[in-house]
């Protein structure tokens, strides 16, 4: 039996190795408890050497901040956008989940083609400043300069009150069986509200986000209407995806030029 540095050392090798753990894996592999390696993962998520999440754990990494994000990648997510962008209809109340993507989508949207739009992105509030036939609304809440969203209880208390139209939410990670899922737990509760006050809900996802890990579920993929994907996604994934959920509609987006 191994002693018990030895064994964290194990785990913290596992995760790295293989992005996520499960803790009755471990318990197997280990010859332990899952009582033991649940104790274990407490005290290395605690010293900040991974995440604990339900179930096991996932590798810490670094999140990238927002402006780093929207740096990063801007063709492809034009791409996407201009797919979502051909989900409002006239006279829609949508609603604007933060995010890079959809920050993309901001840019590429005209005056007058939806009746308002909701937010709870000061950028892309800001992106979209110059409107005049469409009215734009900004949640209020604090703002988190990480996620470039504003949350909290008062952001989650004005959702409460909305009846959007249209929802296009930003998510973290996307598994064919276990749904959307956001990095914090706070964004997710936002997120979830997003979908439940809405008609129609969309996302939009680069290739690196399926199959991600991320620990706070907010949505079934059953409960979205439109959901956008690079044209090179995987393919095993996207016939996955349309086998499991047939009244999913799910679009690609055509290759980004370089």
């Amino acid at each position: 039996m191994q002693l018990a540095e030895e064994r964290r050392q194990s785990i913290i090798e596992a995760v790295e190795r293989e992005g996520r753990v499960l803790a009755a894996e471990l318990a197997q592999r280990m010859d332990t408890s899952e009582d033991t390696i649940r104790r274990d993962l407490r005290e290395l998520d605690a010293a900040g050497l991974l995440r604990r999440v339900h179930g096991g754990a996932v590798r810490r990494t670094r999140e990238a901040s927002f402006g780093e994000r929207v740096e990063r990648d801007p063709a492809r997510k034009s791409a996407l956008a201009h797919v979502l962008r051909t989900l409002i209809r006239p006279g829609d109340t949508v609603l604007i989940d933060a995010g890079s993507t959809n920050l993309a989508l901001a840019r590429l949207l005209e005056d007058g083609q939806a009746a308002a739009i909701v937010t709870n992105s000061p950028q892309l509030a800001l992106a979209l400043g110059d409107f005049r036939r469409t009215r734009i609304v900004l949640l209020g809440g604090t703002y988190h300069a990480a996620s470039g969203a504003v949350l909290g209880a008062r952001t989650l208390a004005e959702l409460q009150q909305l009846r959007a139209d249209l929802c296009i939410v930003g998510v973290c990670a996307l598994d064919p069986e276990r749904g959307l899922a956001a990095s914090d737990a706070e964004e997710a509760g936002i997120k979830a509200a997003m979908v439940t006050g809405s008609a129609r809900r969309a996302a939009a996802l680069l290739n690196e986000r399926l199959g991600d890990s991320a620990p706070f579920a907010f949505a079934r993929l059953a409960e979205l209407d439109h959901l956008v994907l690079e044209d090179d996604a995987p393919s095993d994934t996207i016939a996955r995806l349309r086998q499991a959920h047939p009244a999913l509609d799910l679009q690609l987006a055509p290759k980004a030029r370089t």
